[in-house]
Formats: C-alpha cells, sequence, structure tokens
C-alpha cells in the first residue's frame, strides 16, 4: 500500500485527490494538511471531503508533524505554499507531486533543482482526456496551424489565481512548438483597442466567473471556415484520478523531475 499525504485537503482538488485515494484498492490515506490555524485540523478527511464515511485518518496544520509518515504527497495549493511544500519534502526525502500552476521559470527550476535529491512530477494538467486533447492539437497544428489565426479561450472559476491557466499555456506551448516559434513572442493576452490582428499571434482570453470548473477551446481561423476544439471538465475528479496514478507513479522511483506524460500517457 502507498501511504498518501494530501496537502491541501480542503480545496477542490484535495477533496477530490481524498475521493479518488479513498477508492485506490493500492493507496492507503496518512493524512491531510491545512495552513496554520485552518479550522479544520483534527477533523476527519472523510468529513472533510464529503465522502460519506469518516475514514479514520484527521488533518493537521503542521506539515513537519505528518511529512514523515507518507510515502508520497500530492499538493494543489499555490505558488508560495507549494514552494515552501517542496523545501520540506526535500529536507524529509519524499517524494511530491503537485498540480499547482502560475510558477514562474525561476520557480520552475527549483522543482529541477529538488528533482537531484527526491522523485518530483510537476504537472500543469493530469487529465488523461486533456492530454489526447494535446495530441489532437498537436496534429492539428501540424497539419494547418501556419495558414491559420489561431485563438486560446480558457475559463475557469472566480478564485483560480493565474491567467492565463497552465492548461492554457501548455496548449500555446504545444502549438509554438509545431510552429516552430517561440512561445512568449506570438503569446498575446486580452485583446484590446483598434487595430487589424497580425498574423502568426496565438491570443489569450482568459475567463474567472462564478464556480465553473475548467474550459479550454481552441480556435484555427481562416477566411471561409473555423475549426474548434473544445474541452470541458466537469468537476475536478478527471484531474484528481491523474493526481493518484501520478503518486502511485512516482512511488519507489529514483530521485528525478518527471513529467505527467510519463505517468499517464502511456496509459490512454
Amino acid at each position: 500500500m502507498v501511504k498518501l499525504l494530501v496537502i491541501g485537503p480542503n480545496g477542490k482538488m484535495g477533496k477530490a485527490m481524498i475521493h479518488q485515494a479513498h477508492l485506490h484498492p493500492e493507496m492507503e490515506l496518512v493524512g491531510g494538511v491545512g495552513p496554520e490555524a485552518c479550522g479544520y485540523s483534527g477533523i476527519d478527511l472523510g468529513v472533510i471531503a464529503g465522502v460519506g464515511e469518516n475514514l479514520g485518518v484527521v488533518a493537521k496544520d503542521n506539515l513537519d508533524d505528518i511529512i514523515h509518515s507518507c510515502d508520497v504527497a500530492v499538493e494543489c495549493t499555490n505558488v508560495e505554499a507549494s514552494l515552501a511544500i517542496l523545501d520540506k519534502c526535500v529536507a524529509a526525502a519524499k517524494p511530491l507531486v503537485s498540480g499547482t500552476t502560475g510558477f514562474t521559470a525561476e520557480q520552475k527550476t527549483l522543482f529541477r533543482m529538488a528533482g537531484e535529491s527526491i522523485p518530483v512530477l510537476l504537472a500543469a494538467n493530469t487529465s488523461k482526456i486533456a492530454h489526447l486533447y494535446f495530441r489532437l492539437i498537436e496534429w492539428i497544428t501540424g497539419e494547418i496551424g501556419e495558414n491559420a489565426d489561431i485563438d486560446i479561450i480558457e475559463m475557469h472559476d472566480r478564485n483560480k489565481l493565474d491567467a492565463p491557466s497552465g492548461t492554457s499555456r501548455q496548449i500555446g506551448s504545444i502549438i509554438a512548438k509545431g510552429l516552430a516559434k517561440n512561445f512568449d513572442e506570438i503569446a498575446r493576452y486580452q485583446r484590446k483597442g483598434k487595430g487589424v490582428r497580425p498574423p502568426g499571434i496565438i491570443d489569450y482570453t482568459s475567463i474567472r466567473t462564478g464556480n465553473f470548473p475548467a474550459s479550454h477551446k481552441v480556435i484555427f481561423g481562416f477566411e471561409n471556415e473555423k475549426l474548434e476544439l473544445t474541452i470541458d471538465g466537469y468537476n475536478m475528479l478527471p484531474y484528481a484520478k491523474g493526481m493518484i496514478e501520478a503518486a502511485m507513479f512516482l512511488y519507489g522511483k529514483k530521485p528525478g523531475l518527471y513529467t505527467i506524460e510519463q505517468a499517464i500517457a502511456p496509459n490512454i
């Protein structure tokens, strides 16, 4: 049994990961960790996540109190918390799966450095279906991308901190690579003002509204027609399932920075 620690158990992803871990026949939940004075320390994870039964495992508000009890830690929190968690996992020699997004290039380097000591997996999107979606975008870009106006429209709940989302940036990077261009040079965010659209760019629109989980749309526009590819996440369960599969994959691995494609793509 792989002993799993869920960091941020009261968030949308945290609750979904508890559900998925509880159902996994080879995984044992050993605890959850929230921020200091989180208000739910000591409460059973089954109650926090709404599983429908007590799981016999409670949340804590100090990572140091429980990190040595796990085989793998998983987290989808925020940039600042994630970097602090990474440091603690390195100090305790515990593998970490992070689904947090919004890191700068310099901050991502810290994960590569941590990979010299522990197994680390950093993923912007952990849904299997999303990775099939990425493959379709890659293929279409190679076939017709250079002749198209390309737009990426993404929507998440009003509390999501980063815009564009990590997934939409990943999509843009796939397209830029297919066009043999530098992503940072062709990405444009939130069109405003007057003027004809310049050729060869990726236009981004980021929507943050209500409680909508996730939606990504790529539009390839031509003079007389357009092609759209859309993926909608109805809830957080597909991403949580991928996080749990990533934790299973990381267990027992040698130190290194691994990718979600290594964990789930072979099984698509």
